[in-house]
Formats: C-alpha cells, sequence, structure tokens
C-alpha cells in the first residue's frame, strides 16, 4: 500500500509550488497539495487567517481523503500548519519535511519582521514591494535567486488581502514556534538553499532543539530550495522517505517478533 504526502506551500504561493515533486513522487505515494486560506482561487478573499483554521485546512483534508497517516512536507511559512499539527495529531504524520523553513530566534530576519509590523500601516504596494526586497536581499553583486523571490512574492503577494502578509508576520512575531520544534519526535528533514542566507539566520540553535534532524543544503539554490533546483531536493526527499519507511518496517518486525 503506497503512503500519503502531503505538501504544503509557503505565502503567496499555490499548490502549483509543488507540481514538479508531486510528479516525481506519484509513481510510489499517493500525493496532495492545496492551497492556504486566501490563496490559489480563493486569492483577494478576505479570510480569518488564523493558525487554528490553518491546522483546521489540515484536518479537513485528511477527513476528505480518508488519511489515517501522512508524511507533511512544507515550504517556508508552510513550516507553522504542519508543526502545530504534527503536535497535535502525533500518530497522524510519519515525517516532517522544512523546505526554508524558520522560528522565532533572536536573527536578521525576525528584525526584518519586527521592523514591517511595525510600518504595516504604510500604503500596502509601497509596503510590499520594500518588504519583499528586504526579504530576499542580494548575498552577492549577482544574485538571480533574491531577484526571482522578490519579483514573484511582489507579484502575487498583490494578489492576496493585504492583511494576509501581516497577520503572518504577527504569528511569527508572538507564537513560540520554537518551543514546538522542540517537541517533535518524528523524523525530520531540514532543507535550505545555499543562499537564503536570511532565514537561515533562525536556525542557530536548530540541532539543539532538534538533535534527530537531518539537515541539508541544496547549492545553487534561493528561498524555494525544491523550485530552483527540483531534481536535487527530489533525491534528497526521497532518499529521506525511503530510509524512514524502511525503519519504520524494521520496528513493527520487531514488535510482531516479540
Amino acid at each position: 500500500m503506497k503512503e500519503n504526502i502531503i505538501f504544503i506551500h509557503g505565502l503567496t504561493g499555490t499548490k502549483n509550488a509543488f507540481n514538479k515533486q508531486k510528479k516525481h513522487f506519484d509513481h510510489s505515494f499517493n500525493t496532495y497539495s492545496y492551497d492556504l486560506l486566501g490563496h490559489g482561487e480563493d486569492r483577494g478573499k478576505v479570510v480569518d487567517f488564523t493558525l487554528d483554521n490553518l491546522v483546521a485546512q489540515l484536518e479537513n483534508l485528511f477527513e476528505r481523503e480518508g488519511l489515517n497517516e501522512a508524511h507533511l512536507c512544507s515550504l517556508s511559512y508552510g513550516c507553522y500548519p504542519s508543526i502545530l499539527f504534527a503536535n497535535k495529531w502525533k500518530r497522524k504524520v510519519n515525517s516532517l519535511c522544512f523546505i526554508g523553513g524558520h522560528y522565532n530566534s533572536p536573527s536578521p530576519l525576525f528584525d526584518v519582521f519586527k521592523h514591517y509590523w511595525e510600518i504595516r500601516n504604510e500604503d500596502y504596494p509601497s509596503w510590499l514591494r520594500k518588504y519583499s526586497h528586504d526579504i530576499y536581499p542580494k548575498e552577492s553583486v549577482i544574485d538571480p535567486y533574491s531577484i526571482i523571490s522578490r519579483k514573484i512574492y511582489y507579484r502575487y503577494g498583490l494578489e492576496l488581502d493585504e492583511n494576509i502578509l501581516k497577520i503572518a508576520i504577527y504569528h511569527r512575531l508572538t507564537y513560540d514556534l520554537r518551543s514546538d520544534i522542540s517537541k517533535i519526535s518524528v523524523p525530520v528533514l531540514w532543507v535550505m538553499g545555499d543562499h537564503d542566507s536570511l532565514y537561515k539566520s533562525t536556525l542557530t540553535d536548530l540541532e539543539t532543539l532538534l538533535p534527530h534532524v537531518i539537515y541539508k543544503e541544496i547549492k545553487h539554490a534561493g528561498h524555494a530550495a525544491n523550485m530552483f533546483r527540483a531534481s536535487c531536493f527530489n533525491e534528497m526527499y526521497e532518499e529521506f522517505l525511503h530510509s524512514n519507511s524502511a525503519a519504520r518496517r524494521n520496528s513493527e518486525t520487531k514488535k510482531e517478533i516479540k
């Protein structure tokens, strides 16, 4: 029987962010993706963008598809609903994968969040343009990764209700995701693009918080590493999934022998 993977996109994105992953993994897994509240077909709509409602979305997907358990793979802000869900429904989550994941530790990234929360009442297009620039800063004179990321973020951010990105900043400033991460017991793969330094700045104590984490970086990739270098990410994630499944089968076999 095939295992399940649920892919969760990040802010301003859609479920299509994982099209290449779904195509790659469909042969050996049941794959699912969905649009976060206020995104996709609902972009522009005013929604109640709370963490509880984001978790409820994931709960509804499990119920609708009749899933008992699944691997969760999330991009950027998508790590918030996936971590909250994993701690609430421990037996439903086989493993977690975070791409560009981040949490509330003192860092240059969180200085950016604080600044843009303080000036959130500015004209939205102007606010968003500056915000997009500062969360994807250039790391060198020639840095195509930041340029691509900020253009995409700004373009699709304009299509969202303006409160969504601001509420997401509030979540990251006020919700203690760091504590939730330390409670995770399932296998975790944490993947970052090597050019994603601002988001990596939050991870200074990751291995202390989560000793069993498998941390990987993908070269020549920005924040959405699965999109910049899909084949490299797919290979990395596939190896993680298969080793995780093998370990779980061995554990079940030992239980049967006992």
